[in-house]
């Protein structure tokens, strides 16, 4: 199990875990839908996981679906940035191996 918090100075304070099969968000705001924080998403059903860089020049979490809508885009705290792309290594391993 991995798990890692997002941003500590976001509101949201979005905390993403990984188990093996499912990508969980948790946030103190509410449930995820296109534009809320918590949520789950089986590996299955991830088209693509990766660290970016948002349009205010900081890293972020971009994670889309296979129906191309995006799931995840959240700023990554510098700090947190090792461990989220731990998270985001072990969760692409996990997407070479699910077979549906």
């Amino acid at each position: 199990m991995i798990e890692v918090q997002l941003s500590r100075s976001s509101q949201e304070k979005i905390i993403v875990t990984f188990d093996g099969n499912v990508v969980n968000y948790f946030s103190v705001t509410n449930v995820r839908t296109s534009t809320s924080a918590s949520g789950r998403i089986h590996v299955g059903h991830i088209k693509s996981i990766e660290v970016t860089t948002n349009k205010k020049g900081k890293p972020a979490l971009l994670l889309t679906t296979k129906f191309n809508a995006t799931f995840s885009n959240d700023e990554i705290d510098v700090e947190a940035l090792d461990k989220v792309k731990d998270l985001v290594a072990e969760v692409q391993r996990a997407m070479q191996t699910t077979v549906l």
